[in-house]
């Protein structure tokens, strides 16, 4: 505190008006309260006590305590008295002196009378007062306070306290039973999507498993996809529910064929199995998803149809007997024995993905009769749930088939007849570690129709973003309506949440002091301005603890601070067993297929048109080196600047490498070259 003498002129003069104003208040409160206590007083008398005995009662006490003891004033002067009587009503001159009125019993009656009724009306009178002010002082006081709240016109504001939410939605008949924590949310509101943001270790997972808790009571469906076998040893029931994962022995014997019950089916399911590219000719991919959908196609009136013979013939006989299987076919085209290299790198490509299918192999021996999403999900009597799981060991193997069973799940909830009574959980949580799924802005819209419910979280809106471009991704988390925000270290990702968290419209109240030495210049102005402020800032975002978030409810509901409580839950089935695959990676035809995808001469044009060294893959049989399908490098992969040097180093061995008739057009067989070996 610096006692300087501008300071100490500055608050004098402030204490001073303030003490002034005060005092003047004060004045006004206790004269007008006085005078109305007063006036109480004397009706409270009136009313008890008639005029004249009023009047007689006043003297006595008058004559008591203000002549008889003076002795020196008269004792023996007589007092006029008129005295009504009460019989007949005639008018009585009476005419007494000071000693005859103390002894005279009718004026000690009306004396004691006016005592009397003097102290109850001294009491009310009192009680007035008191009270009186004490409700103008509350009555000055709230006013102030309500003059200098700044006035909210419009937007969303940050509610004091979860309970005032809850509160707040009880006396709107919109309280849910479900709730997060100790906050109720808006009743019916599951339907329209949750989104959990935040960084690692916040609470996500506590969030998810405190609603999985209350889905269970409910006997609800649910299909969750468990990145990290997190949920599954907390909810997994044996032989009610189905764990989805060629990793884990419990997987069940999932069959393709049944899945896709048509080629249209087949198309749908290559889709999120071999996602667009973000960048390049999107030509390769295309290619790839048209080889895949027909050879599964025509494998479905095999007897003996498997998945290792759907891989065999993708990717481990020759071109010549892919191109005669698939005769009459429109993929015919793309293994033609005349575009052999393009044939080839097609076949690299798919190799890329579909290798994520091999993990599957095996699973019919089991003995287990043939599983299938679809039939699970219009099974509507059931209450079991799906955990699509995996590991970070094989997660990036898995990712490929895992998108594709989740797009399939969304996909048959929206073949479901309308009905919103139902209702099918899908949790996504970490949904960026996935591939693009394609159904997913469909089924965020319109599965509440099917009584679908999303969840989906995230750990910051960049990555998502990365996976599904900007546009498609603030589509996604505008179709959530319920969100936790949990802490964001990153200051942009932390201005964003602010963003998201929306802002309020409000009369912002503003006072300012002026004095000088006149104390006519003394004053205190009042105002309002119309203002705008985000009703968090982002430092609070970075700030917030484990287990804390902000909550953004449906509608028109205040945002709320909650803080989590951590629950510890009983263990009731194993995250993962692992399931033998040695005996399906050391068979004969499996190692035929490992040996062709690492001397495929498709690495080695792809590699060509790259311009970089081959990159093998290895297959062992034992679990922790399983391929990755990642491992292969693609065509649209190539970085700008090699692509550059390849174009000029390509220009001058055009003429070695190719020839204008080496190659057919794949929909006329015309002689024409592709983009890719026009370039080399």
């Amino acid at each position: 505190m610096r006692l300087n003498t501008r300071n100490v002129t500055q608050g004098g003069q402030v204490f001073k008006y303030m003490v002034g104003m005060f005092l003047q208040i004060n004045n006004l409160i206790v004269y007008w309260i006085l005078l109305l206590s007063v006036l109480i007083f004397i009706t409270w008398l009136c009313i008890q006590m008639s005029f004249e005995h009023l009047i007689h009662g006043s003297a006595y006490w008058l004559i008591k305590h203000f002549i008889t003891p003076f002795k020196f004033l008269p004792q023996n002067n007589p007092y006029t008295f008129h005295w009504t009587h009460p019989r007949t009503g005639e008018i009585i001159e009476l005419k007494r002196t000071a000693s005859e009125v103390m002894q005279d019993k009718y004026f000690i009656a009306t004396g004691q009378l006016l005592k009397e009724t003097a102290f109850w009306g001294w009491g009310i009178a009192t009680i007035t007062f008191v009270v009186g002010i004490i409700t103008v002082y509350w009555f000055l006081g709230n006013k102030g306070a309500k003059q200098r709240k700044n006035d909210i016109i419009g937007g969303r504001y940050l509610a004091s306290s979860v309970n005032k939410v809850n509160q707040l939605l009880k006396a709107n008949n919109k309280l849910s039973p479900l709730k997060i924590g100790d906050l109720h949310l808006v009743k019916d509101s599951e339907q329209q999507n949750f989104g959990l943001h935040g960084t690692v270790g916040t609470g996500k997972s506590t969030v998810i498993n405190d609603l999985l808790t209350q889905v269970r009571s409910q006997a609800r469906k649910a299909i969750i996809f468990d990145k990290g076998n997190n949920f599954i040893p907390l909810f997994y029931r044996e032989g009610k529910d189905i764990i989805l994962n060629p990793m884990d022995a419990r997987c069940p014997n999932w069959d393709l064929w049944l899945e896709c019950q048509g080629r249209a089916d087949f198309e749908t399911f290559a889709l999120p199995l071999l996602p667009d590219a973000k960048s390049g000719d999107p030509f390769w991919v295309m290619s790839a998803r048209s080889l895949f959908v027909a050879t599964a196609e025509q494998l479905r009136s095999d007897p003996n149809r498997s998945i290792k013979k759907l891989l065999q013939n993708l990717l481990s006989i020759s071109l010549a007997d892919l191109h005669e299987f698939l005769q009459d076919t429109d993929a015919a085209n793309l293994v033609d024995g005349s575009i052999e290299k393009t044939a080839m790198t097609i076949r690299t490509v798919l190799s890329a993905y579909v290798k994520a299918l091999r993990y599957c192999q095996g699973l019919e021996k089991e003995n287990n009769p043939p599983f299938s999403i679809r039939q699970w999900v219009q099974n509507i009597d059931a209450d079991g749930w799906i955990f699509i799981s995996s590991d970070g060991r094989l997660h990036a193997a898995l990712r490929p088939l895992i998108s594709t069973w989740l797009n399939i799940t969304m996909q048959s909830v929206l073949a479901l007849t309308p009905c919103r009574q139902r209702l099918i959980w899908t949790v996504l949580d970490e949904l960026p570690s996935l591939h693009k799924l394609p159904v997913i802005l469909d089924y965020l819209s319109e599965a509440r129709k099917f009584g679908g419910v999303t969840l989906i979280g995230i750990q910051n809106f960049s990555q998502l973003e990365a996976n599904y471009g900007l546009q498609e991704a603030r589509a996604i988390w505008d179709l959530v309506n319920t969100t936790l925000y949990f802490r964001a270290p990153s200051g942009s990702v932390a201005e964003w949440v602010q963003k998201e968290l929306g802002e309020t419209r409000l009369l912002k109240f503003r006072d300012q002091y002026s004095y000088g030495v006149d104390t006519i210049r003394d004053g205190v102005n009042f105002s309002k301005e119309e203002t705008r402020e985000k009703i968090v800032s982002f430092s609070d975002i970075q700030n917030l603890d484990d287990l804390q978030c902000f909550v953004s409810l449906l509608g028109n509901v205040p945002i709320v601070k909650l803080t989590l409580k951590h629950q510890q839950y009983k263990t009731i089935a194993a995250g993962k067993i692992e399931r033998d695959i040695t005996a399906i990676f050391a068979d004969r035809d499996e190692q035929k297929i490992s040996q062709q995808l690492q001397q495929n001469k498709a690495d080695a044009i792809a590699n060509k048109i790259l311009h970089r060294p081959q990159n093998r893959n290895t297959t062992t049989t034992n679990n922790d080196s399983l391929p990755s399908a990642t491992a292969i490098t693609l065509p649209w992969e190539i970085p700008l600047e090699d692509e550059t040097q390849n174009r000029q180093i390509n220009a001058n061995q055009k003429n070695k490498l190719t020839h204008t008739n080496d190659y057919q057009d794949l929909t006329n067989n015309l002689a024409k070259k592709t983009e890719p070996e026009r370039e080399m």
